[in-house]
């Protein structure tokens, strides 16, 4: 299973959103800290989707540092670089943290911070 949660957990933090729907719990929850909190899967999918269609007007660079597994749960740290179509770059520092229940991905708490390039 816990490969099975890893490879689900790794597709999010890459923002392969839609690849994961079938995998959210109904009751899901995800804690973006100091931004939102978004509760089920319909309000979750919706944001998602918005998160998804910026991802597609950007060139992005997902790097991811650490996976980290453990019963029925997954950390994931790493960076993000957005890059617009006027060449600017935006860089975020993240660590998600993805909790499992009955197969299902059920709770997320994402901890991002803007940073510069290092």
């Amino acid at each position: 299973m816990t490969d099975h949660n890893k490879d689900i957990a790794t597709a999010f933090s890459k923002g392969e959103f839609s690849s994961v729907y079938d995998k959210l719990a109904d009751n899901i929850e995800w804690n973006i800290v100091g931004e939102r909190l978004l509760k089920g899967k319909e309000e979750m999918t919706a944001y998602c989707q918005k998160t998804a269609q910026y991802f597609s007007e950007v060139d992005t660079d997902f790097r991811l540092m650490n996976v980290i597994a453990e019963g029925n749960q997954v950390m994931i740290n790493g960076t993000a670089e957005f890059i617009s179509k006027s060449n600017k770059s935006t860089y975020i520092s993240s660590c998600d943290v993805y909790s499992f229940e009955e197969n299902k991905l059920r709770e997320i708490y994402s901890y991002c911070i803007r940073t510069n390039k290092s």
